[in-house]
């Protein structure tokens, strides 16, 4: 297994939708027994012969920490190999799957109800939740010994707690689980500011935050350029300094990666996913595809669904 790669991942297998996993019922609340739950690696990759394939948590996060051996992890149609230390975050709904180097991995997984996320100790720091819940992110930690150590220490007081009955239980854990998730915030904090550094930072932010609210209503580049209160001239400076791309190129780039998720995840006809994206026209929605793509729907599908 390479040590640091990444490319796109060639699952699902050919017909398969998106597996979706819940370990909550339909409506959880702070006083169900799986609010949180945290387990080690070897004892559930195990279960599926070390190889765990694309799946998704609907209304769960999930931290996988790798202390010791090789993973290739499948994040959201990225692929990437690499060696522990390291932590991956997965919001919500992300598809992801992992392939653990087998009796060797270690590590752990701790899985929380998306409430516990909502939490305002933790969503009042608008800058790590932020991070936090944007988008899966890969952590790679061996260049990184502070970070390691402080995470070592809070799992193995968060596994203290959880296998604990003592008064207090879910504070403490609650707690303790808080003070990671602003440690990892402020990792990813850092290292996204090393990326982007530059004037235009905060208004690219900003505007990809109205994109992900706004982008299936296909509105045209005034309506952010009002919602952010400056001018074409300058949201336009901001997307290129941070990005190389127009507003314009913005837009149509997230459409063309929900498309591609879709058809890469479901088996819904591609005249459905059109629908679902905001397009009148399946065959305009064909062409918008090829162009961004640079092939149709149908032969991008078929091509994954071979690979």
């Amino acid at each position: 297994m390479p040590s640091s790669t990444r490319k796109d991942s060639g699952h699902p297998p050919s017909g398969a939708g998106i597996s979706t996993y819940a370990l909550y019922r339909e409506a959880p609340s702070q006083q169900d027994p799986e609010f949180f739950h945290i387990e080690d690696i070897k004892s559930r990759a195990r279960l599926f012969n070390w190889n765990i394939g694309i799946h998704q948590h609907p209304r769960m996060y999930q931290l996988v920490y790798v202390s010791h051996g090789q993973v290739r992890a499948h994040l959201d149609g990225q692929e990437h190999c690499l060696e522990g230390p390291c932590l991956f975050t997965l919001p919500p709904s992300v598809p992801h799957g992992f392939e653990f180097e087998r009796d060797v991995t270690l590590g752990y997984v701790i899985t929380l109800s998306q409430l516990l996320l909502s939490d305002e100790r933790l969503s009042r720091n608008s800058a790590v939740h932020d991070e936090l819940m944007r988008s899966a992110q890969v952590i790679r930690l061996k260049s990184h010994p502070e970070d390691r150590q402080f995470i070592d220490q809070s799992i193995n007081q968060l596994l203290n707690e959880y296998n604990n009955n003592e008064p207090g239980k879910q504070q403490l854990f609650e707690c303790l689980l808080f003070a990671m998730l602003i440690k990892l915030g402020r990792h990813l904090h850092a290292h996204h500011r090393q990326r982007h550094e530059g004037h235009y930072d905060t208004r690219y932010q900003q505007l990809s935050e109205l994109i992900e609210l706004h982008y299936r209503e296909h509105l045209p580049s005034q309506f952010y350029v009002d919602a952010l209160c400056t001018t074409p001239i300058g949201l336009n400076r901001a997307c290129k300094a941070t990005t190389g791309k127009s507003l314009g190129d913005l837009l149509q780039d997230r459409l063309a990666l929900e498309a591609q998720r879709m058809l890469i995840y479901s088996s819904a006809p591609v005249s459905l996913i059109a629908y679902e994206l905001g397009f009148a026209d399946p065959a305009y929605f064909a062409r918008f595809f090829k162009r961004r793509v640079g092939t149709t729907p149908s032969i991008f599908r078929e091509h994954r669904e071979q690979a």
